[in-house]
């Protein structure tokens, strides 16, 4: 999002904040996927910013905030496709932390796979492929943002301080990542196997069908 004028993730980063404090309560699996894609891109974007990557402590520092916004929205993906999650984790911060979360309402819908319309089962597959691997890009993100944070820190730049007190958030959304991911069963590299541009062919039908 560099411009002859200068960076604008900030600018990205405030549209998107804006439209998920705005987005009704009740939203679809299109909506949802589109926002979790939006910020994945910009978070790149911003990880490839000479500007953001000269003062991680600004623009950068809205990518834990918008991912937390994200499990929110896996969570009514969950709830709306009976996507069952392990509760595993009984810890209060933990607890504290998905009752915080701004509660949306996913509506059910029928999805396709090319030509062919899926029956329950294998939409709830579909739904698991997509949603395993959104939380896959999400990790590998806030991964490369901490792993920034910590190359800033060892080299002693300016904003150190301001580095510091970011570290608490990215690390506590990469744990949830991870523990969302657990409940839900994703093993990471599981869905690899299906791009997303490829959802279309036979091929990816057969391993979506192989998968439920």
């Amino acid at each position: 999002m560099e411009t002859e004028t200068g960076c604008q993730c900030s600018v990205g980063a405030l549209k998107i904040m804006n439209e998920l404090r705005n987005v009704h309560t009740v939203v679809e699996v299109e909506t949802i996927l589109g926002l979790v894609e939006r910020i994945h891109a910009l978070g790149h974007t911003m990880l490839k910013c000479k500007e953001c990557r000269a003062s991680p402590g600004s623009s950068l520092m809205t990518l834990p905030a918008l991912a937390e916004q994200c499990l929110s929205l896996f969570e009514a993906l969950c709830l709306a496709y009976n996507i069952t999650r392990k509760n595993s984790f009984f810890e209060p911060p933990i607890l504290a932390f998905e009752q915080s979360l701004h509660q949306f309402l996913c509506i059910r819908s029928k999805m396709q796979l090319g030509q062919m319309e899926l029956d329950d089962d294998e939409t709830t597959v579909l739904v698991r492929v997509l949603l395993g691997k959104n939380l896959m890009k999400l990790l590998e993100l806030l991964k490369a943002l901490r792993s920034l944070y910590k190359e800033c820190g060892q080299s002693h730049r300016a904003g150190v301080s301001g580095l510091r007190a970011c570290e608490a958030p990215v690390e506590s959304i990469i744990h949830r990542l991870a523990v969302f991911m657990e409940q839900i069963d994703v093993e990471s590299g599981k869905f690899e196997a299906i791009p997303a541009c490829d959802l279309r062919t036979d091929e990816s039908i057969k391993r979506v069908k192989e998968l439920g």
